[in-house]
């Protein structure tokens, strides 16, 4: 499978062969683990910049794994010195600075050939540090990149703009990253697929412990791991395999909320708020509010919903970061002041606790706060569940018709894609569902996983849209306050 050192000679595989004679813009590598990706992508910059005398880039997300492809690019220096001659190798200690301006340091090495040509492997976790470099370039692992890579390749493929070559190699990860829509428009760019049954089917031999052959059911067997089987040598994407919601369920949400309004807020800092932003709306009838609550660390997220029971909407969304609780609670006040047939329920665990209960004295019938403690969060992901699956809640549509957000579209992607692949963050726990509500159904127990377009949520917008919705199934008018959960 690997390409490897026989006495004088490296054999290659038929894959490996396919990917070598490629010489197309964009090439795309989906292989499983331990392929040689990294070993074949070192053997083509330095082939190539032999032959041709350009400079090639090779990016990673680590300093570790940046060092680790340039030894490579060494073995395959020193394979072919009697063609190439005496290469001169060096390393540059350069000083980078993150999106909030903190500086790091990191370390750039390169080889240079004699004919000019050169290799060069460095880290690139902030894509604008490499925004001044020219040249072929092969990045490693995009679908591990921050923000879904799409920061990244905004920046990184105009290196690539004076007929330069650009090669992208990776296992899968989520489908909503740029690696994975790389992969799937294979009428734009050259996509080489290959999962271990198809490396088996082409002579490649697995081997146990002990170095003998063995099957894929026994190797699968040994690995004990059958999710990460299928993720890194059956290439299947990991939301498909663990996520409470299957991505097909959330691109037909976004579709059914075509062409209907929808408003976004980010406040941060105190910054972003425009008081009558809720009344501004002029939502007919009831709206229904999730409120997760969060001061530093988390995102706190307000949820509005419209529409009658079976077709509910996302009208309106509000993002806080570092916000004050007195702002915040100015926020949901106004919220739940334009119309007196709102409703809403929040987050009172912890830091939320002083706020749901301002605001259940302040709104009696019309506001409760839940505990996310014991079986609440199932509760909440049961709903969620239910929701999407029986198509009864729409987002918006992922390239917004109107005004720009707040956040602005080259932070996230697609304007607004960030709110579906929250709910794609929420992992089903696996052999968990053993506790049972009152109807004898199995809750679903999840974890949370980090949003690929918006790291700093922590499925944060996702449990405000699941309080919204038990809001609108809970909550009756001109009732005592009610135990909702």
């Amino acid at each position: 499978m690997v390409a490897q050192a026989k006495s004088s000679r490296i054999t290659l595989d038929p894959a490996q062969r396919r990917f070598f004679a490629d010489d197309s813009r964009v090439q795309v590598v989906r292989w499983h683990r331990q392929k040689g990706k990294d070993f074949c992508a070192a053997g083509k910059a330095v082939l190539h910049a032999m032959e041709t005398g350009q400079p090639w880039f090779i990016v990673s997300l680590t300093q570790r794994q940046a060092d680790a492809t340039f030894d490579k690019c060494k073995f395959w220096a020193e394979y072919y010195k009697d063609r190439i001659g005496e290469i001169i190798v060096k390393e540059e200690h350069l000083v980078g600075f993150d999106e909030l301006g903190n500086a790091f340091r990191y370390t750039a090495r390169s080889m240079t050939l004699p004919n000019g040509g050169t290799v060069t492997a460095l880290p690139g976790r902030e894509p604008d540090n490499l925004a001044g470099l020219t040249g072929n370039l092969i990045i490693t692992e995009f679908a591990l990149f921050p923000y879904g890579g799409r920061r990244h390749w905004r920046v990184i493929f105009p290196l690539i703009t004076r007929g330069f070559t650009c090669v992208v190699i990776s296992t899968p990860r989520d489908p909503s990253t740029k690696f994975d829509e790389l992969c799937n428009q294979p009428e734009l760019y050259s996509v080489h697929i290959c999962d271990i049954f198809q490396s088996i089917a082409e002579g490649f031999v697995l081997t146990d412990e002990d170095g003998e052959r063995t099957t894929i059911e026994k190797f699968k067997e040994l690995y004990g791991d059958d999710v990460g089987f299928e993720r890194e040598y059956g290439l299947k994407s990991t939301g498909e395999l663990d996520a409470l919601i299957a991505w097909a369920y959330l691109e037909s949400a976004a579709a059914r909320g075509l062409g209907r309004p929808f408003n976004f807020m980010h406040i941060k800092h105190e910054k972003g708020w425009t008081p009558g932003f809720f009344r501004s709306l002029n939502i007919i009838g009831r709206s229904e509010y999730g409120w997760d609550v969060a001061r530093h660390g988390h995102l706190s997220v307000i949820w509005c919903n419209t529409g009658p029971t079976g077709d509910k909407h996302l009208r309106a969304l509000v993002v806080m970061q570092h916000t004050s609780f007195a702002l915040q609670r100015q926020v949901i006040c106004e919220a739940m002041d334009a119309n007196p047939a709102n409703v809403g329920l929040g987050d009172k665990t912890g830091l939320g606790e002083d706020s749901n209960e301002t605001l259940a004295a302040k709104y009696p019938g019309r506001w409760d706060g839940v505990n996310f403690g014991g079986t609440r969060k199932s509760d909440i992901a049961s709903g969620i569940y239910t929701a999407f699956r029986d198509g009864t809640q729409s987002l918006p549509a992922f390239k917004a018709v109107g005004g720009e957000p707040s956040l602005h579209a080259e932070d996230i992607g697609d304007q607004y894609k960030f709110i579906a692949t929250d709910f794609y963050a929420l992992q089903r726990v696996a052999g968990e569902e053993n506790e049972f509500d009152d109807d004898g159904k199995a809750r679903i127990k999840v974890t949370e996983s980090k949003n690929a377009l918006w790291p700093d949520s922590h499925c944060d917008i996702a449990y405000a849209g699941g309080l919204a919705l038990r809001a609108g199934h809970a909550i009756q008018m001109a009732t005592p306050r009610l135990n909702f959960l």
